[in-house]
């Protein structure tokens, strides 16, 4: 059982791992959700519905200075695909953070 649990982690961990050091490409807005491209990765969303109004709004700062600064992402943490705003494979989102120098 400790394998597998430790084998899920390490999956877990580097699927997101894989996705430091992109960078965003894209900002889009489609009704209260904020969606960003990342290069490599694709489309994330962040749901309003799922993660409230105030999250929304901080990932999409976030967002928008990783656009500006072309800083690289440090994390998020992403669900399975859905289809949002007429965009397919899309990946929902709760946090994005810039990875610090």
């Amino acid at each position: 059982m400790k394998k597998i649990l430790l084998s899920f982690c390490v999956l877990a961990i580097s699927a997101t791992a894989s996705a430091e050091n992109e960078k965003v490409t894209n900002v889009y807005t489609c009704g209260n959700d904020v969606g960003i491209y990342v290069e490599n990765v694709g489309w994330l969303v962040a749901l309003k519905s799922e993660v409230g109004e105030k999250r929304v709004d901080r990932i999409l700062s976030i967002g928008l200075s990783l656009l500006a600064t072309q800083a690289p992402i440090g994390y998020f943490n992403a669900s399975e695909s859905i289809s949002w705003c007429g965009i397919s494979n899309v990946r929902p989102i709760g946090v994005l953070q810039i990875k610090r120098p």
